[in-house]
């Protein structure tokens, strides 16, 4: 049986019988948090251009983009809408095996949106195929070296999405095994060319995960129609494992202690994942801080990921496009330690730009620390140590050992809440934000998907720029 095969079984055979009441929460929590950070980005550039490219080219107008009142044929509702979750670096990632590579699984959520919608699934079947995609990735994450190798781990997205929407389309195990194999092959191996230092990091660092969402769709599509592929089309990466991974990790598909979308992050700042413990540890000392003027040196301990590569490079300290600026250690802690928060808003108006800020960053210091770099490796541990030295000699120091949303230490609904108000605010009624946690809580019970799509925000796009 080939590894296509065997993620085509596992999506046809997964019953809603075997799922845990957590993991019916946390699928619904990963949804809820999903279309807040898609509806927060409706109105970003990248997300303008591919909604206009949408309706240019949309003969079927059967699923919702998010955050309009507009509709367009699935595969390109999963292109704009799966950019728009990933666009403001906001949404969730797994919390991998340490050593493994992971990936912000919700890329996938929208493409499996849009294919329930048109086909009028019910809620139990989204949070199930949101199940089904989460655990795919997971061993698809676990089983390949997939950033050592040049690749994004978005290309995950690829080979998972045909899975979980055939399993929504009513696709037979050879027509999805024929689908994972055509998605795969032209869509699978997306290069990890943005992910580096640099002052400039383009577009395709959000939308690369609405491409691979999109091919998956057309490719479940295509196979329904009677298109056929290599179904063992995965084999010829995997074949070439190292030695250290030859285990068979596509063994969680059969049996598992927990389901993978019980170990997912939820981001509680729009910032890169490993900066996020360090945004914390920022925003509890600036109540302590008078003014920045009284700031001599901040300095931050961390693991490499945080405090070195494309967060502590050099090109960090300068970041040109927003996209670099919420990669930037120095850019989201000086913004933290200066306004008390990191929000959707501290991007607005380019203030990676002002004098004032960048006077800020250049007094943060990033130090790799042994035992926080070691901790990273062994345990999976995210967190760090911030020292506020100010003028006058006083030392401030706070500590964070995993940011808050990670699953050993889970958000809370008023955080959550509190998540999606700073993400929507201004953007959207104080009553519609609230609102998300309601309409997807309801969704195991939702016979389709109407409520929910029609509860959402609809944006004035025209009037709307941020």
């Amino acid at each position: 049986m080939t590894l296509a095969q065997r993620m085509a079984r596992f999506a046809l055979h997964l019953s809603w019988g075997e799922l845990p009441a957590k993991t019916v929460e946390s699928a619904t929590r990963a949804i809820a948090d999903t279309l807040a950070c898609a509806i927060a980005a409706t109105d970003e550039p990248s997300v303008r251009l591919l909604r206009d490219y949408a309706l240019a080219r949309s003969a079927r107008q059967t699923a919702t983009l998010l955050g309009t009142a507009e509709r367009v044929d699935p595969a390109l509702a999963a292109l704009v809408n799966a950019t728009a979750a990933r666009d403001l670096d906001a949404n969730d990632l797994y919390a991998t095996i340490p050593g493994r590579d992971t990936g912000h699984f919700s890329d996938a959520i929208p493409a499996l949106l849009a294919v329930a919608e048109h086909q009028g699934s019910g809620g139990r079947d989204l949070i199930l195929a949101t199940v089904i995609v989460y655990e795919i990735q997971a061993a698809l994450a676990e089983g390949y070296l997939w950033m050592n190798r040049g690749l994004h781990s978005v290309s995950q997205v690829a080979w998972a999405v045909p899975a979980a929407a055939g399993r929504l389309m009513g696709l037979s195990e050879d027509e999805i095994s024929h689908a994972i194999g055509l998605s795969g092959s032209t869509g699978g191996l997306i290069l990890q060319s943005w992910l580096k230092p640099s002052a400039q990091i383009p577009m395709i660092k959000g939308a690369s995960a609405g491409f691979a969402a999109m091919r998956g769709v057309e490719a479940a599509e295509l196979a329904k129609m009677g298109f056929t592929a290599p179904p063992d089309a995965l084999e010829t990466l995997f074949d070439r494992l190292p030695s250290d991974a030859e285990a068979d990790r596509f063994a969680r598909l059969e049996e598992r202690e927990q389901f993978a979308v019980e170990r997912t992050i939820i981001k509680r700042y729009p910032a890169q994942i490993y900066t996020q413990s360090a945004i914390e540890a920022a925003i509890e000392l600036s109540g302590r801080i008078g003014s920045m003027d009284d700031v001599a040196v901040a300095t931050l301990y961390g693991h490499r990921n945080v405090a070195a590569g494309v967060q502590g490079s050099g090109e960090a300290y300068t970041p040109e496009t927003r996209e670099a600026a919420d990669h930037s250690t120095p850019f989201v802690v000086a913004m933290a330690l200066r306004d008390g928060d990191l929000t959707a808003a501290s991007y607005r108006d380019e203030p990676w730009r002002d004098e004032a800020v960048l006077d800020v960053m250049r007094r943060i210091d990033l130090v790799i620390d042994p035992d926080l770099d070691a901790a990273f490796d062994r345990d999976g541990k995210l967190g760090c140590k911030l020292v506020v030295e100010l003028v006058d000699g006083t030392v401030l120091e706070t500590e964070v050992d995993q940011p808050e949303g990670h699953p050993d230490r889970p958000m809370s609904t008023e955080s959550l809440n509190a998540k999606f108000r700073e993400l929507l605010f201004g953007i959207a009624p104080d009553r519609r934000t609230s609102d998300l946690i309601d309409l997807t809580s309801s969704l195991a019970t939702a016979p389709d998907l109407s409520r929910l799509i029609d509860g959402l925000p609809v944006l004035d796009t025209q009037a709307q720029h941020r």
